[in-house]
């Protein structure tokens, strides 16, 4: 598990290259390396690499080969995980079948999640936290203790 939690939300450029440069406060979990990927909702996921074994157990430890979504859904997140270094700037390439995935052209919001960053599409990211709170942040907090209870 990290030694820090990954936070914030950062506007950051991609590159003629389509490299993204991870925010520099950010970097140090992914000195050993990062995988970056297609993610559930429609943006990418970045793990630290050392962290990705870990984070698909916890998704998927449980789960049954014979079950038809889990496969699916870890056929689509393990297809789409390219792993790779970090260059001196910090920065990490994003395919075009991941950008295509994302809607990404060449600006991107990074999510802070905790373990791990999300890579949105602006107005995606936006649209979903207008929706949150339309909905009331409050009603989605309480709809999910309740599931806990």
């Amino acid at each position: 598990m990290l030694g820090r939690l990954l936070t914030g939300t950062h506007e950051c450029n991609l590159d003629d290259r389509f490299r993204l440069a991870i925010p520099a406060r950010l970097r140090e979990p992914f000195a050993a390396g990062v995988v970056v990927g297609w993610w559930i909702d429609d943006c990418l996921i970045a793990v630290p690499k050392l962290e990705w074994s870990g984070l698909m157990e916890r998704i998927f430890g449980q789960m049954s080969v014979l079950d038809d979504d889990q496969r699916e859904l870890s056929r689509f997140l393990m297809a789409g995980a390219f792993e790779q270094e970090l260059d001196r700037q910090g920065r990490v390439i994003l395919p075009a079948e991941l950008r295509a995935h994302a809607g990404l052209d060449r600006v991107a919001k990074v999510v802070g999640t905790g373990e791990y960053l999300e890579i949105w599409e602006p107005g995606a990211l936006a649209s979903r936290f207008t929706a949150l709170r339309d909905e009331g942040i409050s009603t989605r907090a309480k709809r999910l203790a309740d599931r806990v209870a």
